[in-house]
């Protein structure tokens, strides 16, 4: 049987974006990938969001249907081609796994937002004026990502937010290291969507911390 088209509709910078393409690499899967400029606000125009209705990547076409949330995809991508597997067997670790992801997406994904939207977007969405900014949050199909952007124009996040956002970050670092001084990774010791899911947060973490996987402090979370 051949494998299904796949078509990545991406963006590069995207932390939910390099969730999918470490599993696509790690299944070994060939797949088209598609450029999505957020800079240019891609996702938010109409073609896109008929793929995504929330206007956000990444979304994979298969066979052209697409599928949306980065975890979702994921698991998707661990049905759909079995080998090699991606997810615990034991029930047990398979309940945590899923708890832990969601934490990274319902916990850590806004503090680590909050950094990128400071540094990529806020200098740009400041410059707008009120009927542009006004343009713009019509595109925006989720009450949530229109305030994000209002504050991206009009009322930036605080120093202290800021920190409150980097410490969740460290928090998070804390927990890998807990986890992986008892196991090989985070759920156990296999290698598993819960390792791909927090992967590409640790990396931003250590962009914005150099030391935030030091491994003569953290040499379980460095090791991983």
């Amino acid at each position: 049987m051949s494998q299904p088209e796949l078509t990545l509709y991406h963006s590069w910078i995207s932390s939910a974006s390099r969730k999918v393409r470490f599993c696509l690499a790690e299944k070994g899967l060939a797949y088209k990938p598609l450029k999505v400029s957020l800079a240019k606000f891609e996702h938010h125009s109409d073609w896109y969001k008929k793929l995504n209705p929330s206007g956000v990547v990444p979304a994979l076409m298969v066979d052209g249907v697409p599928y949306v949330e980065s975890n979702f995809i994921n698991e998707f991508l661990d049905d759909a081609f079995p080998a090699p597997p991606l997810r615990p067997t034991d029930a047990a670790e398979i309940h945590d796994m899923r708890v832990w992801s969601k934490y990274i997406d319902d916990i850590c994904l806004p503090a680590i937002q909050k950094h990128n939207w400071m540094m990529n977007y806020h200098p740009m969405a400041r410059a707008w004026t009120d009927e542009q900014l006004e343009e713009r949050l019509a595109a925006i199909p989720t009450e949530n990502r229109r305030q994000v952007w209002y504050r991206m124009a009009r009322d930036p996040y605080t120093d202290e937010e800021l920190q409150t956002a980097l410490n969740i970050l460290l928090d998070m670092r804390d927990k890998i290291e807990a986890r992986t001084k008892r196991a090989a990774w985070i759920v156990g010791d296999a290698f598993s969507l819960a390792d791909i899911n927090a992967a590409p947060y640790a990396k931003r973490l250590e962009e914005l911390d150099a030391g935030a996987f030091d491994c003569a402090n953290f040499p379980n979370a460095g090791a991983w």
